[in-house]
């Protein structure tokens, strides 16, 4: 029998791309499902906006104060029904993709998405390849190598070549950092070089966390993910605190002061060694996943800083490197 296939999307406040995207999902004939989860949207989701598909099944998740891609995903991706899943983000959808069953490597379905605007984090795989691994590492949040993780670990441990879509094979809706590092949602976010700088910096330092944390604290089938109590009379499923993966300490700690150094020395362009000098109440630790700006860091900012990224940006240009210009004096 062919594969069954659902498509499974996490939403948080990104309800215009996701109004956007779903009819073009709903095109897409090769699905059986496409698993929709409101991750505590502010403004939550209604069945009556989505197409009129009933292929489409929404959950919500209450309770969720920030975004967290790894138990967000892993969450939608056990309550889905098929053979095989298909993680696609709320600004995607299937362009020139053929059925599941097509994309077969000597019986099993293992492609991640290549090109610009957030495809690489896509793929089309087998679910018993997931259950393999366990999914996502829950230990990792915030923007950046989770996707790398998790195809380390299948390529790893369950010894499979990963086949990579190419880009025409999604669409996307292409946006700005903020989206993608997971800032947009907040009242406070408004849009410029400024914003954006903050964006960059805060994935790096979250990337790079990450990177350790994967490391330290490997993921697979046995590792204890988050569990979720299922409410019948509202319909909302919520985090069973208690089940939420804690690192050890000494590891939690480490990674707060490498996010901290590497967020402060990417967004002010100061030297590692002089941040971790530099006292903590001038240049704080972060607080509900994001790092406080204040006007002192905005001062700095908008004078010295770009200051300093002018004559790199200048040794960037000569080299041919414009998108490093671009970068160092946007932020």
């Amino acid at each position: 029998m062919p594969r069954s296939t659902s498509v499974v999307t996490v939403c948080m406040n990104r309800r215009e791309h996701l109004l956007e995207a779903a009819p073009r999902v709903a095109a897409w004939p090769h699905h059986q499902e496409h698993l929709i989860v409101d991750w505590s949207s502010i403004d939550p989701l209604r069945r009556a906006d989505l197409p009129d598909d009933p292929r489409i099944r929404l959950l919500r998740v209450e309770g969720e104060r920030r975004w967290n891609l790894c138990r967000a995903y892993n969450f939608a991706l056990q309550q889905a029904r098929g053979d095989c899943l298909f993680k696609l983000d709320a600004d995607g959808w299937p362009e020139d993709l053929p059925a599941a069953d097509a994309l077969a490597v000597d019986g099993v379905v293992c492609c991640f998405g290549s090109g610009e605007d957030g495809r690489l984090g896509q793929f089309l795989v087998d679910r018993s390849l997931l259950e393999q691994v366990g999914g996502f590492n829950e230990y990792l949040w915030g923007y950046g190598f989770d996707d790398k993780d998790l195809k380390a670990r299948i390529q790893g441990h369950a010894g499979v070549a990963i086949r990579l879509l190419q880009p025409q094979a999604l669409g996307v809706i292409a946006h700005s950092i903020e989206y993608r590092a997971s800032r947009a949602h907040r009242a406070d976010v408004r849009p410029g070089p400024l914003e954006e700088g903050h964006s960059h910096a805060l994935k790096r330092a979250t990337s790079m966390a990450n990177r350790v944390m994967a490391a330290s604290c490997p993921w697979s089938h046995r590792s204890p993910a988050s569990l979720y109590s299922h409410d019948p009379l509202t319909g909302v499923w919520r985090l069973v605190p208690d089940s939420l993966p804690r690192p050890p300490e000494g590891v939690r700690q480490e990674l707060i002061r490498l996010r901290r150094h590497q967020f402060w020395g990417r967004f002010l362009m100061i030297p590692e060694v002089v941040v971790m000098e530099l006292p903590v109440k001038l240049l704080p630790k972060e607080s509900r996943g994001d790092f406080p700006v204040r006007w002192w860091h905005r001062l700095y900012w908008h004078t010295i800083r770009r200051a300093y990224a002018w004559p790199v940006g200048l040794l960037a240009l000569l080299k041919g490197r414009r998108q490093q210009l671009l970068r160092l004096v946007r932020g």
